[in-house]
């Protein structure tokens, strides 16, 4: 009986083990997918970013749980989030994807300006799309190419995110994060050439709307507003869009339930506008850097006046000196984020890699405790049941 006991304990603890295992790779790998952040950037501050951000929300009493930004300095491709891994619904931000696809098809010479497409050519359903937003026209364009979530699908290849990283409601109901859309753009603005006229239909968009409107025509801007209100009456507004500063950067906001939204993607525009011009001085020697050093030239020999022997040579006190050691140029060195800061979270903010670890270690102590009382209780209970069949039979 002690032995059978024994094998039902160890049996047990083996079966907890296994349990354990595969619970603790699930704990490890939930997240897994999202990118993590570089450590150090080329000329961004991605703590001075955040505390632009905030101290503009919180001035306005905004929701910032509601806002999601993307912001890329496209001549270093620095690029920052704010929320970046929220999904949200992407409204009329998909246009641009979608537009990219016919356009490729074009650079590939499937298509030409004037190929028909659902009954419009296809220099008619840019300029419809991207820059009148003609929603009717881009479904036609979407039965075009194929059912909903085959064009969705097609929209990953203009973004590096692993397929892990995608949830459910991307292919399903065309829900975005600012971590895609920020990607799309990039790709959009450095192979422009895949993609022609895309990027001239979206600055010919509402000039006094959103972007264009923040830049009051000083810059030029390529955009898409997006917006929406579900059902549920909950409104979403999206926008991208390309800010050509002597720097350009990319701007993707995402944004649900603020009320104000116009007015803040306006600001927001304004915002980081003026910091991306704050960065010109960081640019050059960023890019002072990336030419290589520069060698100082070597000045020409002396002349050496002959000394007669046992004279004294006199001593320059200031070379007798030890030369001081010379202060780095500002702006040399990158923006660094400390690691330790990358890798755990800041005080008072609750780290979710340990949240899960204690929830798999509560489950299997809870299944080993079940499973050992299963072995324990399993011989004493076989033993009543005997007791009571030979006590039935004896009566």
């Amino acid at each position: 009986m002690k032995k059978r006991r024994l094998f039902a304990q160890t049996l047990a603890l083996v079966l907890c083990f296994a349990l354990l295992c595969p619970l603790a790779a699930f704990a490890e790998d939930t997240n897994s997918a999202i990118p993590a952040d570089p450590v150090s950037y080329a000329v961004i501050d991605p703590a001075e970013l955040t505390r632009l951000v905030e101290t503009y929300a919180n001035a306005r009493s905004l929701n910032k749980d509601n806002i999601s930004i993307g912001y890329c300095y496209l001549d270093t491709g620095d690029t920052w989030y704010y929320n970046g891994d929220v999904w949200n619904f992407g409204a009329g931000v998909y246009y641009v994807p979608l537009m990219m696809i016919l356009a490729e098809r074009e650079s590939r010479g499937e298509l030409t300006q004037s190929s028909n497409i659902n009954g419009l050519t296809l220099e008619e359903a840019e300029r419809y799309v991207l820059t009148y937003s003609n929603n009717t026209y881009a479904h036609q364009m979407m039965n075009y190419i194929g059912t909903d979530k085959e064009v969705r699908k097609l929209y990953q290849n203009y973004s590096p995110l692993p397929e892990a990283y995608y949830d459910a409601d991307f292919l399903d109901y065309s829900y975005f994060t600012v971590r895609f859309l920020t990607d799309v753009m990039k790709t959009l603005y450095n192979e422009n050439e895949r993609f022609p006229n895309i990027i001239e239909c979206m600055k010919n968009s509402d000039n006094g709307s959103v972007f264009h409107g923040a830049m009051g025509g000083e810059y030029e801007v390529a955009q898409k507003y997006g917006n929406f209100i579900d059902r549920r009456d909950v409104a979403y507004n999206n926008t991208v869009g390309i800010i050509y500063t002597p720097h350009p950067f990319v701007l993707t906001v995402m944004t649900k339930n603020l009320g104000i939204t116009h007015e803040v993607m306006w600001d927001l525009a304004v915002i980081l506008k003026d910091y991306t011009l704050s960065l010109d001085d960081a640019y050059a020697v960023y890019e002072a850097r990336q030419n290589g050093p520069v060698v100082p030239e070597t000045p020409a020999a002396e002349a050496v006046t002959p000394v007669a022997p046992g004279t004294e040579v006199p001593q320059d006190p200031a070379a007798a000196q030890e030369p001081a050691a010379a202060a780095p140029e500002a702006g040399q060195i990158p923006v660094e984020i400390p690691a330790s800061s990358a890798e755990k979270p800041a005080a008072g903010q609750e780290d979710p890699a340990a949240s899960r670890r204690m929830v798999v270690l509560i489950l299997c102590v809870a299944a080993l405790v079940i499973l050992t009382l299963a072995a324990i209780l399993k011989p004493v209970l076989r033993k009543k049941q005997v007791r009571k069949k030979k006590d039935e039979f004896e009566y």
